[in-house]
């Protein structure tokens, strides 16, 4: 196969691979992955942190010393004196070179701290990624049982008017029999025109919760999003626990995040009262300079290169007396260290609430689910039961159809109640999952 062919295969492939990956059911870990790898706020925070790498490798070389370098060069007419002696005009180029170096010796610890204060607000960088990822995992969970609990409720609608149809033509055939009357057939066909308004309910509910799903995690389209239902069952669900979350809340990414701003935050302050000790720093340099006259033949590059270099090495302290900005800058990092251990307080009991909410939501809707599903399945021994009345001619279609309606709704409330308790239990999932690292 030459290389056109292969062009061709290549670009064929990568057109075709939106297809098939719409092509099959999505499940819920691939919408949080493909969330994740495709949301703006997870992405603008990772070139936040990744900015912010570069401000803490800038703040670690502060003490490395700075050289600098330059060259001027500079064309002169007129009178002037040459070599000490001579007074006459002329054009020439003077070149001047020059060389520094700075490098700081003692900074009040301003350095270092400033450079644990950068390294920490790294860290919690990092930490608020996660944190960012933990709220988009469940806003998609959410969404996506969501979803699930739309299309179950649109197959319950769907199934009811398979229902309606069937009692139409039983209510057909008594009729015609002379057991049931016209007023019969009335009202089985009024139930299924209320069943068929119940279904294109849940059929737009389910168009709706698609096009939130899809949006979501960052699909264009929507139309071709398919998920799979999900494999867990109540029964065999089990709850996890409260107490190693809430002994564990200290290694959740949000405290760890405002903690590392707290510890941000003291070396800030460290760094701050630091400007109020004396600076000292070494510095040294180096000087020299060419000049060219044009048209003039007594011209001695060597000599010059040696008698005008000059340099000069020292030290430079520099003693605060007075400076009112640098009062302010420490007051304001005492706020600053303050504001951040209130955060640190409120996330800590902020993750405690949340937690504890989820668990206790969970729990109900565990216990929701039970009890729903044995509504439900009393709801469906009654319709069975006043429909062999009915078939009996010992029942109303009225009473029938309300029998029908009753075993709906419970349908739909041990729904409801399933995905609920699988939507709080993923979120524990979620959070026992950062716990365990």
């Amino acid at each position: 196969m030459d290389k056109t062919m292969k062009r061709y295969w290549l670009a064929l492939l990568l057109l075709a691979m939106p297809l098939l990956s719409f092509g099959q059911a999505w499940s819920l870990d691939d919408c949080v992955d493909y969330a994740i790898a495709h949301n703006p706020d997870i992405l603008h925070r990772q070139l936040r942190h990744e900015t912010q790498k570069e401000v803490a490798a800038e703040a670690a070389s502060r003490r490395v010393p700075v050289i600098q370098a330059g060259l001027q060069e500079t064309l002169h007419s007129g009178n002037m004196l040459l070599m000490y002696s001579v007074d006459e005009r002329m054009t020439l180029s003077l070149t001047s070179v020059a060389a520094s170096l700075e490098m700081p010796l003692l900074t009040g610890g301003s350095i270092p701290n400033n450079k644990n204060a950068e390294l920490y607000t790294l860290k919690a960088s990092a930490e608020e990624i996660e944190v960012a990822g933990i709220n988009l995992r469940i806003r998609v969970a959410a969404a996506y049982l969501q979803l699930l609990h739309c299309m179950s409720l649109e197959q319950i609608t769907r199934e009811q008017i398979d229902l309606c149809n069937a009692q139409i033509r039983n209510v057909s055939k008594l009729v015609e029999q002379g057991r049931r009357t016209n007023a019969d057939l009335a009202e089985a066909k009024s139930a299924l025109s209320s069943a068929e308004y119940q279904y294109t309910t849940a059929a737009g509910n389910t168009l709706l919760a698609r096009v939130r799903l899809a949006n979501l995690i960052g699909l264009d389209e929507e139309s071709g999003l398919e998920i799979q239902d999900l494999r867990e069952a109540v029964e065999e669900t089990d709850m996890i626990p409260l107490l190693p979350l809430l002994d564990d809340i200290e290694n959740h990414p949000s405290v760890l995040s405002a903690r590392y701003n707290l510890t941000s935050a003291e070396y800030r302050a460290k760094a701050a009262k630091g400007i109020q000790y004396p600076q000292l720093s070494l510095f040294a340099n180096y000087n020299n300079y060419i000049y060219m006259p044009f048209g003039y033949k007594d011209f001695h590059l060597g000599d010059q290169l040696a008698h005008n270099g000059w340099g000069a090495v020292g030290l430079k302290l520099s003693v605060p007396i007075l400076n009112m900005s640098s009062r302010k800058k420490v007051s304001r990092a005492a706020l600053a260290v303050n504001d951040a251990a209130v955060s640190l307080d409120a996330s800590r009991k902020e993750i405690d609430k949340l937690l504890r909410e989820a668990w206790y939501q969970a729990l109900t809707a565990k216990e929701r689910y039970r009890s729903s599903a044995k509504a439900e399945a009393a709801a469906l021994t009654s319709y069975e039961s006043q429909q062999k009345l009915y078939d009996a001619g010992r029942s109303s279609t009225y009473d029938l159809d309300q029998s029908r309606l009753k075993w709906s709704i419970a349908c739909e409330e041990t729904v409801r109640a399933k995905y609920e308790y699988l939507l709080r239990n993923k979120i524990l999932g979620y959070y026992s999952s950062y716990s365990q690292k």
